[in-house]
């Protein structure tokens, strides 16, 4: 049993994505899970009474280098309730706007959606010398807006309000 939560989170958000990339997602699984036993690895080798947990904002690998890779882990943050992670996946003047009471109400949303209703197609773009991509739902609507700021793509609309 895995006992990082940040690993957790990451290998159900690259199963969320294996089945929509072509076996994409087979390689990142096999990285994840080597990365999961060495990280396991090292947690057996530390005295965990030496020091308290850390609470991380990002598992170690970034999630939010991809943009269909975003949608999908805010979605499993969003479903698991997990409000402050949720808040590093936004711009920065949307984090305080994040409260727990929206993600709750969007986490009983979430339970109506699945990922490819969520994210059925992306349109990439630029604005302000900046890579945008435009996340389209199944129905036809706009989910949001990504926004690839330092190498990372943030969401610039609050899409489970």
């Amino acid at each position: 049993m895995n006992k990082n939560p940040s690993i957790s989170v990451l290998l159900l958000t690259i199963s969320c994505v294996a089945c929509s990339d072509g076996g994409k997602a087979d390689r990142t699984m096999q990285s994840a899970s080597a990365a999961s036993q060495a990280t396991n690895a090292n947690n057996a080798n530390t005295n965990s009474a030496s020091a308290p947990p850390t609470t991380q904002s990002l598992p170690s690998t970034e999630p939010l280098s991809d943009p269909k890779t975003v949608i999908a882990y805010q979605f499993e943050l969003l479903k698991a309730g997990e409000t402050e992670k949720l808040k590093v996946c936004f711009t920065e003047w949307l984090r305080e706007r994040i409260t727990t009471e929206q993600v709750e109400k969007g986490k009983s949303m979430a339970a109506r959606y699945t990922l490819d209703d969520l994210v059925a197609s992306i349109e990439t773009g630029e604005s302000d010398g900046k890579k945008t991509a435009k996340i389209k739902m199944k129905n036809g609507r706009t989910l949001t807006m990504l926004i690839e700021t330092d190498g990372r793509w943030l969401a610039d609309t609050i899409w489970f309000k």
